[in-house]
């Protein structure tokens, strides 16, 4: 199809028939004019595309691990600790309100029944007495309450006694 003016051969959507120009004209009244390469594509494409970018990015664990530790980082920067606290305990609340209080009780049973079979009872032993040690050294020993132990209440009860001869020795 030439022009008669020009006497070249029409291109592109001018070279089409009427109908489809019209079609076309249609559509592209409706085209997403200002989005360009994946953006413009239909749903089902992006979602594949995605899929695709996850799964090729999934088999490098060390540099996602990069990634996140980078990411915390800046918005650690950027906002600080708090912000981590904050959204812990939004979160945190969220779960409770959702779950309820068991949930929490449910789950840490589940994980001291792992760490159990895991270390053993006498796990549990050792941690308790590292950090009974830590903060005794912190506090000191008059913090804490003697009720209940056999090995202080023998040695204060000694001690009274003795206290109380000396006392009745001096009248």
């Amino acid at each position: 199809m030439e022009t008669e003016e020009t006497g070249r051969a029409k291109r592109g959507l001018a070279s089409a028939t009427e109908e489809t120009r019209v079609r076309v004209a249609r559509e592209g009244g409706i085209a997403p004019h200002n989005r360009r390469g994946l953006a413009a594509a239909n749903i089902e494409t992006r979602l594949r595309v995605a899929k695709a970018g996850g799964d090729a990015r999934s088999h490098d664990r060390d540099s996602l691990r990069d990634a996140g530790r980078k990411g915390g980082e800046s918005v650690k920067a950027e906002y600080g600790v708090e912000f981590y606290q904050t959204i812990g305990e939004k979160g945190g609340e969220s779960v409770k309100q959702k779950y309820g209080v068991d949930f929490y009780r449910e789950i840490g049973e589940k994980g001291g029944g792992v760490v159990k079979e895991k270390y053993g009872p006498k796990f549990y032993s050792e941690i308790g007495k590292r950090g009974g040690e830590i903060v005794r050294e912190g506090r000191g020993i008059a913090n804490y309450s003697t009720k209940g132990r056999k090995d202080i209440e023998h040695e204060e009860k000694d001690k009274v006694n003795t206290d109380d001869l000396n006392t009745s020795s001096e009248a």
